[in-house]
């Protein structure tokens, strides 16, 4: 076992001079099945830790890691196998595979750090995306050197063959998404799931999935308390073509069921490809219902509803509906008044993180609402027409400002404040300017209305992509729910399709 390990020290040592591109040969490794195994299990471990430093709190250990981490490795040995047979040289077979493993550990290591960084700041998020570009360049010119070192005795055009042999094993990092799925080592219990490929937001057996899952959110709502001033939390994102909204209203309900006692008392309602199986859809038919339900369990004079909307924004302060192939209503301010007036909600919160989101705030004026808006009526977010940065205004105003004060007024502070220096470290002009407005019955409900709930902090991160070893990553294994398994009687597979 200790010359195991320290031959395990020196692959690694070795590998890392490769990696840096430093003077190194092939005889500073180990070449043996044994280092193999040890190298393959390093790499593994990086990824656990990886994925767990990325992962939100309350997460779980999913053995499915275990399959990505094979069929990453056994690509791998595919490729080296090839290319052994490919320039008559058998060594390359496991010669290959070894000096691989041993030099992707740093690059491997900076992929996840560079994920946790992300949603700081526009500098940070373009920081990021240019550190992943330059990451996958480094990691072909690591697997093209690797190739080369590999060569024994070198070839009389050692670096045409190695820039060919590196390149197909670089092809996996691009390809390996549309090849195999790609499962982290932990995840979050409340993970959405995707719905099984050719399967849209139109198909029957999603729309039979949808109806069952409103019924089961709405039928999970906890009833008020007497002599309590509860609070329900609804997060409302109907804009489909960018991810970032859907991971906005999760990580605010999150920080409002384990800061403010919404717990067992908020819903989610989502327009997503990753969440057609999770959460019921962000319509205005659902919202209706929604609202419906939390009016008939609350006490209207004592209970207070807060209502989040992330998404895109149109003319005249239209939330953007998106959702193909469904034709959707967007919600308009008087739209939503109507929906709280109807559902006899008196003691309302709104929170829109949207575009000219301001054009909220007249029509819903009224003595006992608060509303908070991303920016002015004449004013665009930071994140207008930017994937990146669209849920910038409710990171900031629920996870800084909401987990980390105790009134809802120093959590617009806060926001406001992170905003400004955003937009001034992205030189964005005219600032966007949010917006607070506050009726005089709901300002002394406030002063009474303090964090409850969990003292626990509660950490949220956007899932950014990973890569697994040497793989580029793809999206989470597409599983059927009871429902609508039983909604594709008939179906061979879903990787097949139905008959």
């Amino acid at each position: 076992m200790r010359y195991a390990l320290a031959s395990l020290a020196r692959n690694l040592a070795a590998g890392l001079r490769l990696s840096l591109f430093l003077p190194v040969t092939r005889l500073a490794f180990r070449i043996e099945l044994a280092q193999l195994l040890l190298l393959f299990a390093f790499s593994a471990a990086i990824d656990v830790a990886g994925d767990w430093l990325r992962t939100e709190s309350g997460r779980e250990f999913s053995l499915f890691g275990a399959g990505t981490e094979l069929y990453s490795g056994a690509l791998l040995l595919l490729v080296a196998a090839v290319l052994a047979l490919a320039f008559r040289q058998r060594v390359l077979a496991l010669a290959i595979p070894v000096i691989v493993l041993a030099a992707i550990p740093l690059a491997q290591a900076l992929n996840f750090l560079l994920a946790l960084f992300q949603g700081e700041s526009i500098a940070v998020d373009m920081f990021a995306a240019l550190g992943g570009r330059l990451l996958e360049l480094w990691m072909v010119a690591i697997l093209v050197r690797s190739v080369a070192v590999a060569f024994a005795p070198p070839t009389p055009r050692v670096w045409l063959g190695a820039l060919c042999g590196g390149l197909l094993l670089a092809a996996p990092i691009w390809l390996s998404s549309s090849l195999a799925p790609n499962e982290p080592w932990w995840r979050d219990p409340n993970a959405p799931t995707t719905a099984p490929e050719g399967m849209s937001a139109g198909s029957e057996a999603i729309l039979a999935t949808q109806n069952l899952l409103l019924d089961h959110a709405l039928s999970g709502l906890a009833d008020e308390r007497p002599g309590l001033s509860d609070l329900y939390f609804v997060g409302f994102a109907p804009f489909g073509r960018e991810d970032a909204f859907r991971t906005d209203v999760e990580a605010a309900q999150q920080v409002m069921d384990g800061r403010w006692g919404t717990d067992g008392r908020s819903i989610l309602l989502i327009n997503n490809p990753r969440t057609l199986l999770t959460t019921p859809f962000a319509t205005i038919t659902n919202l209706r219902e929604t609202l419906n339900e939390i009016g008939a369990a609350i006490d209207a004079d004592d209970d207070v509803v807060m209502v989040y909307l992330a998404s895109q924004g149109g003319p005249g302060s239209r939330l953007r509906a998106d959702l193909p192939p469904l034709s959707l209503v967007e919600l308009t301010p008087p739209g939503l008044r109507q929906l709280l007036d109807e559902a006899g909600i008196v003691w309302r919160i709104i929170v829109v993180s949207a575009c000219n989101s301001g054009g909220f705030i007249e029509p819903l004026q009224d003595d006992h609402t608060l509303i908070i808006t991303a920016s002015r009526v004449d004013r665009a977010t930071p994140g207008c027409g930017q994937a990146s940065a669209s849920g910038f205004f409710g990171e900031a105003f629920f996870r800084k400002g909401m987990g980390g004060t105790s009134s809802f007024a120093a959590a617009f502070d806060v926001a406001k404040a992170r905003v400004a220096e955003r937009e001034r470290d992205g030189k964005i002009s005219p600032p966007s300017d949010p917006q607070w407005w506050i009726g005089p019955a709901m300002a002394d409900k406030l002063s009474g209305l303090r964090r409850g709930g969990s003292a626990g902090g509660v950490m949220t991160r956007s899932l950014a992509p990973r890569r697994n070893s040497w793989l580029r990553a793809a999206d989470l294994r597409p599983r059927l729910t009871p429902h609508l398994r039983a909604a594709t009687m008939g179906c061979r597979s879903w990787q097949s399709g139905c008959e």
